[in-house]
């Protein structure tokens, strides 16, 4: 027989365990707190002269999560409002703010310095900063459930985080025996006039290169100038085929305005017959003829079929040119551009060979009869030849047809 003292000690034992289990099979409920906002200041320099800027950090981090939202109203805490008497805030800027895990960093940093007279080897602290920030909750309905609105936002009152502490040492300037501060001088004499000769070195030496550099250009467009403008052969070098060409041009209107005061004449369509040959003879890629005849001579009348033209400067020379062109050999070179395909310059040439005809039967027909109109219509195809060829041989276009014409072109074209 159990004693009764004994049996209900035996019972109470056995609740104490049953409830323990029950109590270790539950699952259990566990929150952590988190402070809404932590602040802390950071600066360049622990000990600062009078007037010597410094730079002074602050850094939160705000608590951000899907269910609370921690917002600081950092209106009060730009460079442009924020107080730190007796420091004076000289400027400040706010970099873009964070994100990490549930803290959303932002920071600001701040230029200051401190004048005053009884700041002189003390401990001087920020003034009391406050951080007001307020709670924003969200409810557990809403978004997070499909079909329904957005989840409603509970906010919270106005709170404040007090900033802690933070001391800056101010450094004396002056001895204490001082009446005044007085900024020393960096710089001496000695300094001033070394900085000044090496101005003046490197001014003149800079002009040295500059004029090296002048000169070596102007030479390097002489040489290309001379490479490219110099005659290749002795003809060329007696007249260039520019110069030939607007003699030629002059020639021609002195031909026109004679043949508007007194008609057409056969004297007047050999002039213009020579003409038309020196043209013909570029047309067909052949060279003309140049000869010097020298001032003063007794031979410096015109011969027929050929032009005397003057060049040079100051003391110019004469120089007579003419052209092997017939209506025949422009015929002969009409066929093998219309062979080629190459249609405007068989239209040119066409057009030649029917004025050398035209000009070549004014002046040596026996009939004395003169087709003035034909005659005109010559001139004028003579001058629209006369400009593309100018063109022709300017500089650029013969330096681009000399590149890339084929090989039997270049050797055809420039051969006598």
């Amino acid at each position: 027989m159990i004693p009764p003292k004994a049996g209900l000690k035996a019972c109470a034992t056995l609740l104490f365990t049953v409830a323990a289990a029950t109590a270790s099979a539950q699952p259990q409920t566990q929150t952590t707190e988190a402070d809404p906002v932590q602040c802390w200041w950071r600066t360049s320099a622990g000990a600062v002269r009078v007037g010597e800027t410094f730079a002074l950090v602050l850094t939160c981090a705000a608590l951000e999560t899907d269910e609370v939202k921690v917002v600081v109203d950092q209106s009060k805490l730009e460079p442009s409002v924020v107080q730190f008497a007796p420091f004076e805030v000289t400027g400040g800027s706010h970099a873009a703010d964070l994100r990490s895990g549930d803290r959303r960093f932002f920071q600001y940093e701040y230029r200051l310095r401190a004048i005053a007279e009884n700041l002189f080897g003390k401990d001087v602290q920020l003034p009391e900063t406050k951080v007001s920030y307020r709670v924003q909750s969200h409810t557990g309905q809403g978004a997070s459930t499909p079909g329904q609105g957005p989840r409603a936002v509970i906010e919270g009152r106005d709170q404040t985080y007090v900033m802690p502490a933070q001391s800056i040492r101010i450094l004396s300037l002056v001895p204490g025996d001082a009446s005044d501060i007085r900024d020393s001088a960096h710089e001496t004499f000695g300094d001033v006039d070394l900085r000044s000769f090496r101005a003046n070195f490197l001014t003149v030496v800079g002009g040295i290169l500059f004029a090296i550099a002048a000169l070596l250009g102007v030479l390097a467009i002489v040489r290309l100038v001379a490479k490219y403008a110099r005659p290749t052969t002795a003809a060329d070098r007696l007249m260039p085929d520019l110069a030939i060409l607007r003699g030629v041009g002059r020639e021609l209107s002195s031909v026109q305005k004679e043949r508007q005061r007194a008609g057409w004449s056969a004297e007047l369509a050999g002039r213009a017959l020579a003409g038309l040959r020196v043209l013909g003879t570029y047309a067909i890629g052949r060279r003309v003829s140049r000869t010097a005849q020298p001032l003063g001579s007794a031979a410096q009348a015109q011969q027929e079929g050929s032009l005397v033209l003057r060049t040079g400067w100051p003391r110019g020379k004469r120089v007579v040119v003419s052209g092997a062109a017939t209506s025949q050999a422009v015929a002969r070179e009409l066929k093998r551009v219309s062979a080629n395909g190459g249609a405007r310059h068989a239209a040119d040439l066409e057009a030649l060979e029917q004025a050398l005809a035209r000009f070549t039967a004014a002046q040596y027909g026996r009939n004395g009869s003169l087709d003035e109109a034909a005659l005109d219509d010559s001139l004028t195809t003579g001058f629209h030849l006369l400009r593309r060829l100018k063109l022709r041989h300017t500089w650029p276009m013969r330096r681009f047809m000399r590149r890339h014409a084929p090989a039997g072109v270049e050797s055809r074209v420039w051969s006598r």
